[in-house]
């Protein structure tokens, strides 16, 4: 009898449903068009929304401001970011798709197009790897690793307190400094204002061209290492099908998006 009933026990263990992994992303409370929305849509919202179903990966987003959502993803109560930068300085937290020491680009979810702008009738140059005639520290959006990393390394003052890069032309126009560094989908929008197109000039060289990925933390990636690569491997294919891209063709802004996305 005892042998029967645990019989039974596994059998019934065998029978329920493997409980789903719910993979928790916190994104901007802040609208990054064309990419992502803070209840999860855009072009990279859908392309995790199709990986992860095909990984069999349950999906939740909650919207927070960027430096709160980087401090869940680092004490592991959000799982990752959906447009997470590869730079050193996360990578202590945050576990990315690699190749060697590397993030592998074919893994990224869409590559910004970063450019310079210039308060108009300034002498600032750039030529793709020094300023000149920069007297006044670099603005960046708040929370922008990626930048203020790079800046660093370059030995450029950053200012970092505009929330926006609408906060931030403002301030060129105010004369608090010289050039704000910020993605070409985020200028482009903003410069066809009269007030921007008169007052701001765009640098022919860009800035850099930065690959972004769905960024996990550290914790879920170690606990969930064959899930986290299978939706990797989701979005690397679903990204380059022609259905995907037509898709997000046809929901388009007018001002279009960065270049190499």
């Amino acid at each position: 009898m005892l042998l029967r009933n645990l019989a039974l026990v596994v059998l019934s263990a065998w029978a329920l449903p493997l409980q789903a992994l719910t993979l928790r992303l916190c994104v901007e409370e802040t609208a990054h068009p064309p990419y992502i929305t803070p209840d999860g849509y855009g072009d990279v919202g859908l392309l995790i929304r199709k990986a992860a179903k095909e990984a069999g990966i349950g999906l939740e987003f909650r919207a927070v401001p960027l430096l709160r959502c980087r401090e869940e993803v680092r004490f592991n109560r959000a799982d990752g970011y959906p447009l997470t930068p590869y730079t050193p300085s996360l990578t202590s937290f945050v576990a990315f798709p690699m190749n060697g020491n590397e993030a592998d680009l074919s893994y990224a979810v869409a590559t910004w197009r970063i450019l310079v702008y210039r308060r108009a009738g300034t002498q600032v140059k750039w030529d793709g790897s020094r300023f000149t005639s920069l007297t006044t520290s670099v603005l960046v959006p708040t929370g922008s690793t990626v930048l203020v990393d790079r800046l660093t390394a370059l030995g450029v003052a950053v200012e970092q307190s505009g929330k926006t890069l609408e906060m931030n032309f403002l301030k060129l126009l105010a004369g608090r400094a010289d050039v704000v560094i910020d993605t070409e989908s985020k200028g482009s929008a903003l410069m066809t204002q009269t007030r921007f197109q008169q007052g701001v000039e765009v640098l022919p060289q860009p800035f850099a061209h930065v690959p972004v990925y769905l960024g996990l933390s550290r914790q879920f990636f170690e606990h969930n290492t064959r899930a986290s690569e299978r939706l990797w491997s989701a979005i690397a294919r679903i990204r380059q099908t022609p259905a995907y891209q037509n898709e997000i063709r046809r929901h388009a802004p007018p001002t279009g998006r960065d270049a190499l996305d």
